[in-house]
């Protein structure tokens, strides 16, 4: 008999999932550099409805990626470069949207990003 599956476990694999995805593109968003590449959200992973967009992840290296969280302000004005400012500001409005994920959902995007 197989495991149970679990909102949490799928929560994991999908974090899992798309921080390699991510990080397989290659290179910092911000300086170019292919070292120590990490995964970083935009808006928070605590706003479930963007926590797995992709929109809403760029790959940054550790230095950068520190540089975001410790600098928000500053971070803020390079994705509106990044993104340009029409997509921030729509990203920043479904972050702010409630959401649910069902299982059903999530195994879905899970495929979906597997593929």
């Amino acid at each position: 008999m197989g495991r149970k599956i679990t909102k949490r476990g799928l929560t994991r694999k999908l974090d899992k999932l798309v921080s390699e995805i991510v990080r397989a593109r290659g290179y910092c968003a911000w300086c170019h550099s292919t070292e120590n590449l990490q995964c970083c959200h935009i808006c928070s992973r605590r706003f479930r409805a963007t926590r797995w967009d992709m929109d809403n992840l760029i790959c940054l290296c550790a230095k950068h990626h520190f540089y975001a969280h410790s600098q928000p302000i500053l971070f803020s004005e390079f994705i509106k470069d990044y993104l340009g400012k029409e997509k921030f500001s729509q990203l920043i409005m479904k972050s702010t949207m409630i959401k649910k994920w069902t299982l059903s959902e999530m195994s879905e995007l899970l495929e979906t990003y597997e593929r």
